[in-house]
This record gives C-alpha cells, structure tokens and sequence, in this order.
C-alpha cells in the first residue's frame, strides 16, 4: 500500500512539472496573435509638427492601423484639426489645451468608428476655439459622409475631461460641442461642459441614408452655463440620459434654452426606447428665465416615436423664497403629437409655468411625481392639454409655505379625453382635477 501511494505522489509531481514547463515556454514565445494585437504607446510631444494638432496626426500615423494609445501632456495650442484612426486611444494627461482651428462647419477632433478621447478628469481642460466655430469632438462620418450628417460611426468614448467656453458668440440649435451623429454604441461619460456656446451633446444626426444614434449613453457629465440644449437626441433609438447634473443653464440672454430635449428633425427620424433618468436639473444661479428642464416633442409627427421613460429626476427652478418664480419655465414638458411617453417619481420645484404639461399627446403614464410650487401668472401647476388616453396617479401638488408663489391644481383642458386620474394630492389632501372644454 505505501508503494503504491509513492507512485501516486511521483506521478503528481511529474505531471506539475510538465505544466510549469508548458506555462514556461508559452510565456517566453508568445503566440503569433497575442503579438499582432499588442498596444503600442506613443507620445505626441515627441513627434514634429507646428502644434500640438499637427503632433498628435504624425503620432497616429506612427501606430498606423495597428491598436494603440497617443499619449498627450502638458496642455498647448492645437490649430490643426485632429484625426482619430480606427483602434486609436487619445489620452491626455492633465494640461489646458486650447483649440484655434477655426472650423465652422467641423469639429476640433473627427473620431472615426472604434476609437477612445479620455482625459485624466477635469483638469485635463480643452478650450473650445474662440473666435470660428464651436464644435470640439464630432463622429467622422457625421460630417465627412455626404451629404452631411447622414453617415454612422460606431465604439466611439469621450470621457473625464473638461470642455470650457471660449467663444463670446451663442448658437441657439445647429451645431454641439460633441456630436456623435447617428453613432452606434457610444459613450459620453464624466465631462463637465462649461460655459460652452452651442448644443452640448447630440445623438443623432438625419435619416437622408436610413441610419440613427443606436445603443447611446449620456452619463456622469456636468453641464454649466450651457447656452443651447445641454442633451439633445434627434434621431436615436436605445439612448440613456442618465445620472448628469445640469446647473446655472443658459448664457444671457438666448431663450429657448432646454436641459434635455428629445426633438426628431423630420418624420424620418425615430426617437424609440428614450430613457431620462436620475438627472439633477439646478437652475437657482440661472441669470434669466431660460426654458424648459425636460422636453420630450414630436413636432414632426414621426410614427416611430416612444416609448420614452422620464424617471427620478429633479428640477429646481429656484430657491423655495417669497417672491421668486424661478428660472425654469416647465419643468417636464410632453408635447407635439408624442405618445407613450412615462413621466414617474419626478420632483419638480420652484418653476416658474407648469412643473408638468401634457400637450397634444396620447398614451401616457404620470405617476407618483411631486410638484411644489409651480405655477405663476395665470398657469397652473400641473396641465392636461389635448391630451387623451392617459394615466394620472399618485401625484403630489403642493405650494410651499415659504414660497407661496404657485398654485395646487390639476387642469385638464382642451380636447383631453380618456384620461383617468387617482389618488392625486395636494396640501389638504385628496386633489380633484379641474375641466376647462372647448366648445366644438
């Protein structure tokens, strides 16, 4: 019996060497694959050129179209537009780079499908040019394709950095510091907007070629002074609005000016499966009455619209004090021939119109929000407007002892049919809703 347990353990210790041995000379001779997909690093600064743009080109011509990372560091002036290749990682390390490139019409840096901009967080700051153009990061095909915009890119991340304002100019809706065009599985994490001149972030770009935005997050990012849009989605489908703060929105004096706004351009486009989400809206340092907090639209009349979820955000319009109407005119706004759209445990407070309105839409689900004090002016806190086919429940209308500005009321008006409403409160309990119709 002890011979053959001496057998046993002899065996054992042949076969662990035998393993070690393999292990050992497949560390030494790497597999001809593993060697292909290797990442290189390369640091911009080392390489010549006129800027640091012209830098980070001659750095991604060196990687090729192997995968691989350009390192940049110490901040500096980029005058020549940048071009991210396939595989490529764009890192920078903490630094203030200041963009002159003065492109109306295209961003600072094109990113094509598969490619990565991160920086080391937000004293990593990219100035956005300040006299031509507003435009910082823009999806290669959004512009390059023709006609313009119609194009998809794909796996493109922007993250932990900082875009700050340069421009003294505003533009109310045309172009965005990061426009990501119909670009599919994409990230916009961890940026804080400062202060910049156009739209923020967009998904989507046109339908002309059939494409839209597709499996897009918008998270993590810090909005400041923004003077158009902060998010916008206008042709997209599978987008996450989630966990951003918007704050002191809007540059005096451009109206009109939305945190998050979901708009399809022509009938073409889809905005499907939308989800806003966690978002905190702040507008007590606004300078002026800027717009909406949340606007979900259809002014189009695409068919292929919703469902949309606006869930467990909260606005502030302004600080809950005498006299104040706030800085918000709506807090959530559903309108423009829009349909199922689910507005749930919202907090909506201080605005200076209705914390929530429902205009000219169908099919929706509104429960379990709070609104206080909203509503100013001859407008009610809470609208129902040519609206039918919608849920109304659970939800809390107060006014706010210490800013009594407001009103606690629930209208239904216009041609709104089939609506159900339960358990709505206010203040002093069980809230009715009031009917205003419009004689035929």
């Amino acid at each position: 019996m002890g011979l053959n347990k001496s057998r046993r353990n002899i065996l054992t210790l042949t076969a662990t060497l035998l393993c070690s041995l393999l292990m050992l000379n497949a560390t030494a001779s790497p597999s001809e694959p593993q060697s292909r997909t290797r990442r290189r690093t390369v640091v911009a600064n080392d390489f010549p050129g006129a800027d640091l743009g012209a830098k980070i080109n001659a750095a991604g011509r060196e990687l090729g179209a192997s995968p691989g990372e350009v390192l940049v560091k110490n901040g500096g002036i980029i005058s020549t537009q940048v071009i991210v290749n396939f595989g490529h990682t764009l890192r920078f390390l903490p630094g203030t780079y200041t963009l002159n490139t003065q492109l109306l019409w295209e961003g600072a840096f094109l990113l094509k499908s598969g490619t990565t901009v991160v920086g080391s967080g937000w004293d990593t700051v990219i100035v956005e040019p300040a006299k031509t153009g507003w435009t910082v990061f823009q999806s290669f095909n959004d512009i390059r394709s023709r006609p313009a915009h119609s194009g998809a890119d794909s796996d493109i991340s922007v993250s932990n950095l900082q875009i700050k304002g340069a421009n003294p100019g505003v533009e109310g809706g045309v172009r965005q510091t990061v426009s990501l065009g119909n670009c599919q599985r994409c990230l916009v994490e961890n940026l804080w907007l400062n202060g910049t001149g156009v739209i923020g972030v967009q998904a989507g770009g046109n339908s002309l070629k059939g494409n839209h935005a597709a499996d897009v997050a918008i998270r993590k990012n810090l909005f400041t002074r923004v003077a158009s849009q902060a998010v916008a989605v206008v042709n997209g489908r599978d987008v996450k609005i989630d966990g951003n703060t918007f704050e002191a929105s809007g540059r005096c004096c451009l109206q009109g000016m939305t945190a998050i706004d979901l708009e399809p351009n022509e009938p073409s486009d889809i905005i499907r499966n939308i989800e806003i989400t966690n978002n905190r809206i702040d507008s007590s340092n606004s300078s002026f009455l800027h717009g909406n907090a949340i606007l979900v639209q259809n002014s189009v009349r695409t068919k292929q619209f919703g469902p949309v979820l606006v869930k467990n955000n909260t606005v502030i319009g302004g600080g809950l004090v005498p006299n104040s109407a706030g800085n918000v005119a709506t807090g959530i706004y559903v309108a423009g021939f829009t349909e199922d759209v689910d507005v749930i445990d919202n907090v909506v407070s201080r605005v200076a119109h209705s914390g929530i309105r429902l205009e000219n839409t169908t099919r929706n689900r509104v429960s379990g929000n709070r609104v206080v004090s909203a509503g100013t002016g001859g407008i009610l806190a809470f609208e129902v407007t040519d609206t039918t086919d919608s849920e109304i429940f659970d939800n809390v209308v107060i006014v706010d002892p210490n800013s009594p500005l407001g009103n606690e009321v629930i209208q239904e008006a216009g041609k709104s049919a089939r609506n159900n409403y339960a358990r709505n409160s206010g203040s002093k309990g069980v809230l009715s809703h009031t009917t205003t119709r419009i004689r035929p």
